[in-house]
């Protein structure tokens, strides 16, 4: 392995580390729970399907039972819901 690809690989190790898909963690769990809440399902027709970690918080991808989109919440970084929103057309809900 030459230096240059040495390199190449350790830059992108932090790229790696913030796409952790820690779907059952505090993000996750915090987010399903709102999304659930906004849409009056309970917890069973939302499944978290990808977690992005930022510098901020995280981001969290979920799918709810029934919708033609996935929904879309943000946290802090102390995992508190900051935002929940539906990704596809609103007449469609």
């Amino acid at each position: 392995m030459t230096a240059k690809t040495i390199l190449a690989l350790l830059a992108a190790l932090p790229l790696a580390a913030c796409a952790g898909d820690d779907l059952t963690g505090p993000a996750a769990t915090a987010c399903r729970a709102a999304i659930a809440a906004q849409v009056g399902r309970g917890l069973s027709a939302v499944t978290v399907v990808s977690v992005t970690e930022t510098q901020a918080g995280a981001d969290v991808q979920a799918a709810v039972t029934g919708a033609e989109a996935p929904w879309t919440c943000r946290t802090d970084a102390a995992h508190r819901v900051l935002g929940v929103m539906y990704s596809g057309s609103e007449g469609a809900l």
